[in-house]
């Protein structure tokens, strides 16, 4: 993995480190990660039986219902939500979902947008990022 240094616009703001889970496909949390677990179960899922619990969750953009809201918040009630969000486009489920885990749990859980697929392509499941969505920027070490 080479190093990575990405600047990217904060949506919700906030820090974290964690596990990269880098998806290159559309993403939902509404009928896509089972809340009581984590586990991605999307068939359409590049990243299908992986866990988002307190990974750095990159995708391209969101799809699907509007309740993946609700399906993000539930993740984080049950403690296995991602600790970030970082998209191409944004995605105002995970935005709201993050807006409420916050409001309803305390929870911190920054999301980030203009992170393009190019940019985070050379990420591997398990690679270590951080996240800093007060200054925009994505890094890891390499």
């Amino acid at each position: 993995m080479r190093p990575l240094l990405a600047k990217g616009m904060g949506l919700v703001m906030g820090s974290a480190a964690g596990e990269a889970l880098p998806s290159h496909r559309a993403f939902t949390f509404a009928h896509g990660v089972d809340p009581s677990t984590g586990v991605v179960t999307d068939v359409r899922s590049d990243v299908r039986g992986l866990n988002v619990k307190g990974k750095v969750l990159f995708y391209p953009f969101g799809k699907g219902s509007t309740t993946a809201s609700s399906w993000f918040l539930e993740t984080v009630r049950r403690g296995n939500n991602p600790v970030a969000v970082v998209t191409e486009a944004v995605d105002l489920s995970a935005v709201i979902g993050s807006v409420m885990a916050k409001a309803v749990y305390g929870n911190e859980i920054p999301v980030m947008c203009g992170i393009q697929r190019s940019v985070y392509a050379g990420l591997k499941a398990g690679d270590e990022v951080f996240v800093d969505a007060g200054s925009g920027e994505v890094r890891s070490e390499g």
